[in-house]
């Protein structure tokens, strides 16, 4: 029986597609549909997606669904007041709630049905979500980001995939943010760090190259 690399060394052992599963995160209107350069993230996901189907990566969608403001917890309540430009808790206006056209998929990228698609409320995808117990059932132990906004819910479940175990793979022409600022400072700490940053194009040459078979 052969061990495996306990970590990954090159680019292949990162994306074996027995080990790995694509993460579609908030490919939604309300906000990937609004990031600086969203359709060139949007084609450059759908690009990364059909890559997945060809190698029979399992993909999993967040939708990011907020509750109404009287369950929502006090630090994202602070989010979401300097997001609407607001001083107090009582002027928030209802977004991002169950319904509404914000929480839909962006036009030309949505789940098919043997994908998963997981609500959640927080800028990490394990927090209150059953994805770390999806990801252990399949035998994952790397997850390749795709979405919006990469310097906030992509780094973020980068950064706690890694508390848990897991290794990141950013699909760097696949993300975006609101501000080319936040884009490059996101990138740069990630590229710093565990995950590597690649293209769409890298990632399904790999798929290519060790996609499963039959």
């Amino acid at each position: 029986m052969t061990k495996r690399q306990e970590v990954p060394l090159t680019l292949d052992d990162f994306l074996e597609p027995s080990q790995v599963a694509l993460i579609m995160w908030d490919f939604q209107k309300g906000l990937a549909g609004k990031a600086l350069h969203a359709p060139k993230v949007i084609a450059a996901a759908q690009q990364l997606l059909a890559a997945a189907e060809r190698a029979q990566v399992p993909v999993f969608w967040s939708r990011h669904i907020l509750p109404p403001r009287h369950l929502m917890s006090g630090p994202f309540k602070l989010f979401m007041m300097k997001k609407q430009k607001v001083t107090h808790p009582d002027q928030l206006t209802p977004a991002m709630e169950a319904g509404m056209e914000d929480t839909q998929f962006v036009d030309g990228l949505a789940p098919a049905p043997h994908h998963q698609v997981i609500e959640k409320s927080q800028p990490s995808f394990f927090v209150d979500t059953p994805l770390d117990l999806r990801l252990k059932e399949l035998g994952v132990r790397t997850i390749v980001l795709a979405g919006v906004a990469t310097d906030i819910g992509v780094e973020f479940t980068a950064r706690h995939a890694a508390a848990l175990g897991y290794f990141s793979v950013i699909a760097e022409d696949a993300t975006g943010s609101y501000t080319d600022e936040a884009q490059a400072r996101s990138i740069g700490f990630l590229k710093s760090w565990t995950s590597p940053v690649i293209s769409v194009a890298q990632i399904g040459e790999c798929w290519g190259r060790t996609g499963r078979k039959g």
